[in-house]
């Protein structure tokens, strides 16, 4: 909908760096007593990171937990099941003992156990010696996004910007207040609000997100980069993908656990091709390929929302069409075997934001729109079809002057409807609405000053 804070398309430069890993789809778990069945009073806390290799058919896991009750005495995946259900073993994760611990290892998995971890329906529950049926539990799911701390939750993320005209640099500062607790909240200094847009993504691989921008070149046609700022070793690269004019889409496309770099590009007139050029992490490989309609920039346009349609563990390729036929539809190119394109009418791009997310929690994104009002304080209501059943959700949430922010704040695997609110309490201060799909609760998190970039909202169109 609202144009945010975005550049718009045209030619592509070439990618220095190359980068090759091994097939390591990433899933966390954020793991606790309220998702245990029945829950239970303790106060312990954990979380779990699983690479999945799907070639070699093993996973490699990292699990930490700490305040058990009682020592550990077993850690497993349990299922098929999904949140309020209990699953059979599946996978042993091994024992440390102790009411803090860390577990780790490389383990063999079936392709059902695969299949049912992409659609959500496995769990890591850890037991101990006075709750042996289990003391805390965590939904495994797709890595979340903006999840900083690899703690299996979305945090909240500002950008803060000086003000510094052209030329000048006005350097970026990144305000993360991560979700397991003041001591792990980030301030960075880092880019120019000039130039560069965010760009959030584990580029590295290590289930955290990097700090991230992306650089527009300083004339048309000029060269672009992505700056990152490894959350593995606080290396800063920089890595030239695009030209002036292009618009990242930085996503995971091939499945190894890392995001790509990728930028989406207008053709030079109104009927050409849009072009998404996306350099694999996996095997250093170019994608180029040809998917939306450029429009005229204005009244009509496709713009790129890149999400998991199909449950694959990969990013599909996808536009939200405006203003031509057939107008206010989504376009989805499907990266899964045996499925190809679809096409599904949904929302008004005109009073509309598209919010994709997996907001039933099945593995697959939603078709997703947030419409607004009249007037800065007219209600929004948020239209979601559920990919698992088709139903469709209308919830009102949030106002006309919000930013929507969707993410998972709550840590069990499901897109939560949410939303940024600029100067909330009439003194400057702003606050993130979220209303968590776990339990309905309502949460509210003051993070930010009127004027900054709510970094969630980098999804939104």
């Amino acid at each position: 909908m609202k144009k945010q804070f975005g550049i718009s398309g045209l030619v592509v430069g070439f990618l220095l760096a190359v980068s090759f890993s091994a097939y390591a789809e990433t899933f966390t778990a954020n793991i606790s007593s309220a998702q245990e069945v029945p829950v239970n009073a303790s106060t312990a806390t954990g979380f779990g990171r699983v690479f999945l290799n799907e070639t070699a058919g093993t996973i490699t896991f990292t699990v930490t937990f700490s305040g058990l009750s009682g020592d550990q005495t077993a850690a497993h995946i349990h299922g098929p099941a999904g949140i309020g259900a209990n699953g059979a073993v599946i996978i042993n994760l091994g024992l440390v003992g102790g009411t803090s611990g860390t577990l780790s290892g490389t383990v063999a998995i079936t392709p059902t156990q695969i299949t049912s971890m992409r659609a959500h329906q496995t769990y890591i529950n850890i037991h101990s010696t006075t709750r042996p049926g289990g003391e805390i539990r965590g939904q495994l799911a797709a890595k979340r996004p903006l999840d900083y701390d690899a703690d299996g939750k979305t945090d909240y993320s500002v950008l803060r910007f000086p003000n510094v005209a052209p030329p000048g640099v006005a350097q970026i500062t990144y305000w993360n207040r991560n979700s397991q607790g003041p001591a792990s909240n980030q301030t960075v200094n880092f880019g120019n609000a000039n130039t560069d847009f965010p760009a959030p993504g584990d580029y590295d691989g290590d289930a955290k997100d990097d700090m991230a921008l992306y650089r527009a070149g300083a004339t048309p046609g000029a060269q672009s980069f992505f700056i990152i700022l490894r959350s593995s070793d606080f290396t800063a690269q920089w890595l030239p993908w695009g030209v002036n004019g292009d618009r990242t889409v930085a996503r995971d496309y091939d499945g190894d656990g890392k995001t790509d770099l990728a930028i989406f590009r207008n053709g030079a007139t109104a009927t050409s091709q849009t072009t998404w050029w996306i350099s694999q992490s996996s095997d250093g490989a170019w994608r180029i390929v040809g998917f939306g309609l450029t429009g005229n920039g204005s009244t009509t346009f496709d713009t790129p929302i890149p999400g998991d349609y199909d449950g694959d563990g990969k990013f599909d390729i996808a536009v939200y069409r405006f203003g031509q036929s057939p107008s206010n539809t989504y376009f989805v190119l499907h990266s899964a075997p045996g499925s190809s394109f679809s096409q599904i009418p949904w929302g008004d791009f005109s009073t509309d934001y598209i919010v994709p997310g997996d907001y039933d929690g099945d593995g697959k994104f939603e078709v997703a729109a947030v419409r607004t009002g009249a007037t800065s304080t007219t209600p929004m209501f948020w239209w979601i079809r559920n990919s698992s059943n088709s139903a469709v959700r209308v919830v009102q949430f949030g106002i006309t002057s919000d930013r929507p922010t969707q993410g998972d704040y709550d840590g069990d695997g499901v897109t939560d409807i949410s939303v940024w609110r600029a100067n909330a309490d009439g003194a400057n201060n702003s606050n993130f609405y979220t209303l968590g799909s776990f339990n309905g609760s309502f949460l509210v998190n003051g993070w930010g000053m009127n004027g900054d970039f709510p970094v969630n909202n980098f999804d939104v169109r």
